[in-house]
């Protein structure tokens, strides 16, 4: 049979423990309060709400007080041990029990006796200091916050040391322990009825948001315990009551503690698993459409583009897109994925082979005005839908349900602010049903696609009205000033450029300037559209340019403040294709960046050709952190003979009559790459034939005409720069010029 003393040992050490692991959930609590609390300080953009602050800082506040709590308790256990470690022979409990009942020490006993009075002042400050965390803020109902409980527990804690000290200097004399006896009894009962008393009062009132409560069942049953078995104990002078009262107080609070503190830790996961699905949803989605941003951008592309990745995240088998049409009063099905029924149509029955067919057109031809089922319901009031089985609910009618492994349906607003676009919605998830974390995602997704899906319609819009030819002559005037008048003359290279704009004015844009006296900058630039507004925004990237770049040798650095400078003007359906880079003349490097623009071409005097395309985003589309993030810098080594070739899409697109592209294949001709490279040659040798002085003539007389551009210092008239010019009139002959061609070429000698 084990012994008292063992079982009292025992138990002590449980509680020691205990208090330990309660300090350790406690103060992992507290640090989660503390690090949202400065989220919300140190945010400056998407500010989390006031509220989340507040719960935050009453949070930190209450569980700044459980620690001290917890702390104190803690050290009232260790000196448990400690005094149940002197007695743990059979003789000192002997002694130790007749102590208690008599006050008269034995024997062994020294230690404890000295501590005895102090845990029960080291009690008394736990259970105010707990009293204190609890009763955060408390008051009565309909009444100012009071201070009276404060200023009890302080109280009953500064009367609990005093009665300790008088009994450590024997101020009662004999009566000593029996006074300390009785009144660290009183004293605990009062306390522990007190803050059973305000407790309930306290969870009559409405939870106040941030705090730890406890259930009542389980204060109630925690204070119970540590208030009668300790009485019990002091009333039959049996010391073995203490340990176990206090394991079970401690068991039921600190086991309240770490369920708390795991259903945060587990609530907190699933918000961050929840969070990272939607940033690589976001980012995932954002990539592919910045790849489609670098060309013309058509609407019915981009909501093509958004439908797959919404299919792509929720897993649906099925999707459709709705938009409102030109005067906004009925939304149309601009584009669907896969087998989207109609909805509200009875179509039962059927054999025929063209049923899904049929069901497809009835489909594309339904139309929704605002209010009217499901779809216009959600473009009425903008707050998604998730309907769990759209047959029980009336939407999807008759056998068109039956080839679903589920019938749950979502759909969700396309909103840019406060103006709904449309409605997006899946259906029939391939594993399980669309749930609460399937609407978060598409709902993100959704918030993102719709600005893309304005600027694409914006986009089309302003492109089909500056398609319209205006007397811009002056703008165009001031326009070529803005260009180089001269190339730059840089020992060891060859530097020539040229633009023409297809209307009066355009948006590709080329420059050079010295960042220092040893590294030149170079850019091109191509805005999307053309016209007025591009031909300012060409001017607008002149100057960012050439107030970042001077002294910065950092391209990322220079694209990322450029991205900042115009985001701010830029219209919302504008972006910016951009290549910078700097020349570093003494060593003949150059690092440049590519930001959302076309290829970059090195060849080399070996008749072999590089196409450089580092990942980037647009100019104008992203903010600075992510745009900066996924901008990638390279570094070239030019060696005599490499040439640089920089240029917008007009080149590549440059149609003739026929419709035909000159295209890239053409291009890298003009730089001599060999047969065997591009499945054809000019001559043997990896080069074009030189071009005569007439077919030179009839390029500066045709595409090239009214082009600004600038030379070589020591230009030949057999240059490379040439060779592309003739090449590009010879292909294009009488056609009209269908969009803004600009070339930069750079050969190191």
């Amino acid at each position: 049979m084990i012994a008292t003393p063992t079982v009292v040992f025992a138990l002590s050490v449980l509680n020691l423990l205990l208090c330990a692991g309660g300090l350790l959930f406690v103060y992992f609590d507290w640090n989660a309060a503390r690090r949202r609390e400065y989220l919300y300080l140190y945010f400056t953009e998407e500010k989390p709400s006031y509220d989340y602050f507040a719960a935050a800082r009453r949070r930190r506040i209450q569980y700044t007080r459980l620690l001290m709590a917890f702390g104190v308790l803690m050290l009232r256990q260790f000196l448990s041990v400690m005094a149940t470690a002197s007695v743990f022979q059979s003789e000192a409990w002997d002694t130790w029990q007749e102590w208690w009942s008599s006050g008269v020490a034995g024997p062994g006993i020294a230690v404890g006796v000295r501590v005895w009075p102090w845990l029960g002042v080291l009690e008394t400050i736990g259970l105010a200091l707990l009293g204190y965390a609890l009763l955060h803020e408390w008051k009565r109902r309909d009444s100012e916050p009071s201070r009276l409980p404060i200023q009890l527990l302080a109280s009953v804690a500064a009367f609990s040391g005093l009665l300790a000290l008088c009994y450590t200097v024997n101020v009662f004399g004999p009566r000593s322990h029996a006074v300390m006896f009785w009144a660290t009894m009183l004293l605990r009962g009062a306390l522990l009825t007190f803050l059973l008393w305000a407790l309930r009062i306290r969870a009559q009132e409405k939870p106040v948001a941030g705090l730890l409560v406890f259930p009542a069942a389980t204060i109630t049953a925690a204070l119970g315990a540590w208030l009668v078995t300790l009485t019990l104990g002091d009333v039959l002078h049996n010391p073995a009551l203490y340990p176990l009262g206090l394991f079970i107080a401690f068991a039921l609070l600190v086991g309240s503690i770490a369920r708390g503190t795991l259903n945060d830790y587990e609530s907190m996961e699933l918000s961050r698993h929840r969070l990272g699905r939607e940033r690589s949803v976001i980012f995932t989605f954002l990539k592919r459409l910045g790849a489609a941003f670098t060309t013309d951008v058509e609407v019915d592309q981009v909501l093509g583009i958004i439908l797959e990745s919404a299919l792509e995240t929720t897993e649906a088998s099925a999707g459709a897109i709705y938009l409102f049409d030109a005067e906004k009063t009925r939304l149309d099905p601009r584009v669907v994925l896969n087998f989207f029924p109609p909805l509200y149509v009875n179509a039962s029955g059927g054999t025929s082979e063209r049923r899904t067919e049929q069901l497809e057109e009835q489909m594309r031809d339904q139309r929704f005005a605002l209010g009217e089922g499901v779809i216009g319901e959600v473009a009425q009031t903008g707050r998604a839908r998730l309907i769990d089985d759209v047959r029980a609910a009336d939407i999807m009618l008759g056998t068109t349900t039956e080839y679903m492994r589920n019938r749950s349906m979502l759909i969700v607003p396309l909103r840019v602010r406060d103006e709904i676009l449309g409605v997006m919605a899946v259906l029939n998830k391939q594993r399980g049903s669309l749930n609460d974390d399937d609407q978060s995602l598409l709902q993100a997704l959704a918030d993102q696609a719709s600005l893309s899906i304005n600027n694409a319609m914006l986009t089309v819009e302003v492109a089909a009205q500056e398609r319209l030819r205006r007397d811009l002559q002056i703008a165009r005037d001031i326009q070529q000033r803005l260009r180089p008048e001269h190339c730059p003359i840089v020992p060891g290279f060859e530097i020539s450029a040229r633009g023409t704009s297809a209307m009066e004015v355009g948006g590709d844009y080329y420059d050079f300037f010295w960042v220092d006296d040893d590294h030149l900058g170079i850019v091109v630039a191509d805005v999307s559209g053309k016209g007025v507004y591009a031909a300012l925004v060409v001017a607008m990237i002149r100057s960012a340019f050439r107030t970042q770049a001077p002294g910065n040798f950092d391209v990322r650095d220079v694209l990322s403040r450029v991205n900042t400078f115009i985001s701010e003007d830029l219209r919302r359906d504008m972006f910016v294709t951009c290549v910078y880079g700097i020349l570093e003349v003494s060593t003949k490097r150059f690092q440049w960046a590519r930001a959302g623009h076309e290829t970059l071409l090195l060849a080399h005097s070996d008749h072999t050709v590089e196409m450089l395309s580092p990942e980037g985003f647009a100019l104008g589309i992203i903010g600075a952190p992510e745009f900066s993030d996924l901008l990638e810098v390279e570094t070239i080594e030019l060696h005599a003979g490499d040439r640089v070739l920089m240029f917008t899409d007009g080149l590549t697109e440059a149609m003739n009559s026929a419709g035909e592209e000159f295209g890239m294949d053409r291009v890298l001709e003009s730089l001599g790459v060999p047969s065997v490279a591009l499945n054809g040659s000019a001559n043997g040798n990896g080069h074009l034939k030189e071009p005569t002085q007439q077919q030179i003539k009839a390029a500066d007389a045709g595409i090239f005409h009214d082009s600004a551009g600038c030379q070589p210092s020591v230009a030949s008239d057999t240059s490379e720069m040439q060779h592309l010019e003739a090449a590009v009139q010879h292909h294009v002959g009488d056609a009209p010029q269908s969009d803004d061609l600009t070339i930069v070429y750079l050969a190191a000698k």
